[in-house]
């Protein structure tokens, strides 16, 4: 019996799975060419707060009212927890806190602006209004908070406490109060784990803060990678190729379609050189979206709002697959694209015709 010439585990699944990556590079470059324009920038992030707060909002009451409903189906994964329209209680934690980074980012300089007692302007639209944009805040996270995911609730807080450090860096030497602030944070975001965290504390208590069946995935992925550094195993044929290598540890239940680690994925998928060519281009943007919020002179809430939902985005997806689910990554890649495209100054930038 022959081979078959290819280097990809199965012949169409890569095809298949090549739409994702394209719809992603696609959304990605879409919101950087939109958002060199300061107004649509803020527009584009406008909407995608919004339409997270409106799933929010559906996803807190569908818990309350329908708990065992997901939209018209019966729900049938983590009836405990809210998961809105998501089937994956993770992918849903980090989108809701991916919304509230959003929402704090516009937030942040109004308040900081009358601690301050700068003048500002008092006729909000009734989006802009800051009771307005606290109550999307506060209602994006006690949807992240009721999801139960140990890690996207720790990671939103993270994301969170990293947007507010970034504004607070770039008033250091116009207040007084910087420590202060920064010591304020620190115990916002304790505190505010201890109330939107209880259950996230109560499956850190029972299953600690790691998973020692994604710890054995993880191995078999790299032992899979052997023979196959260069090129990987093809896109999309994780689930295929897993069986063969499947550990007696993880025993005969449940499905492993993903490694739970889109990077690692991603390497075993397309190979070493490609895969981190990548994970280096992804740094560089993050890095990039860090500069322009400390460089720039005005609009720098922009890349600080992109660069904190990056992290979030990126260090969930180091150990789930949030960022393969497409109602998630288009999100995040839009939230990318206008952090990138105003990280640069408006000096520097192209411009529009």
């Amino acid at each position: 019996m022959t081979e078959p010439n290819r280097i990809s585990a199965t012949a169409s699944v890569p095809w298949i799975a090549f739409g994702s990556s394209l719809l992603f590079g696609l959304t990605l470059l879409r919101a950087y060419l939109l958002a060199t324009d300061e107004q649509v920038a803020r527009q584009v992030l406008k909407a995608i707060a919004y339409a997270g707060f409106a799933y929010a909002l559906y996803g807190i009451l569908a818990h309350l009212a329908a708990p065992t409903m997901l939209l018209w189906r019966s729900k049938e994964y983590y009836l405990p927890y809210a998961t809105g329209t998501f089937v994956n209680r993770n992918t849903a934690a980090v989108f809701w806190g991916s919304c509230s980074v959003l929402f704090l980012g516009r937030l942040a300089p109004i308040v900081s602006n009358a601690l301050m007692s700068k003048p500002s302007r008092h006729d909000y639209s009734f989006t802009d209004h800051p009771a307005t944009l606290a109550v999307g805040f506060l209602t994006c996270l006690v949807a992240t908070g009721m999801t139960g995911s140990r890690a996207g609730v720790l990671l939103t807080l993270l994301s969170l406490a990293c947007l507010a450090n970034l504004h607070l860096m770039q008033l250091r030497f116009q207040s007084r109060h910087y420590w202060l602030a920064t010591g304020a944070i620190a115990a916002a975001t304790i505190v505010g784990f201890l109330v939107i965290g209880g259950s996230v504390i109560g499956r850190v208590g029972l299953f600690g803060l790691t998973d020692g069946q994604r710890a054995e995935v993880y191995r078999t992925a790299l032992e899979m990678l052997r023979g196959h550094e260069l090129f990987g195993i093809g896109v999309g044929n994780f689930e295929t190729a897993f069986p063969p290598y499947r550990p007696e540890s993880l025993g005969s239940q449940g499905i492993w379609d993903k490694v739970h680690s889109t990077p690692l994925e991603m390497i075993v998928s397309v190979g070493l050189p490609l895969g981190a060519t990548i994970c280096v281009i992804a740094a560089f943007f993050w890095a990039r979206m860090l500069w322009g919020a400390f460089s720039r002179l005005r609009d720098r809430e922009i890349p600080a709002m992109a660069a904190s939902v990056f992290l979030l985005g990126v260090l969930h997806s180091c150990i789930d697959f949030s960022l393969q689910i497409a109602g998630f990554a288009v999100v995040f890649a839009a939230i990318s694209g206008c952090g990138l495209a105003q990280s640069i100054s408006t000096t520097r930038r192209p411009q529009r015709r």
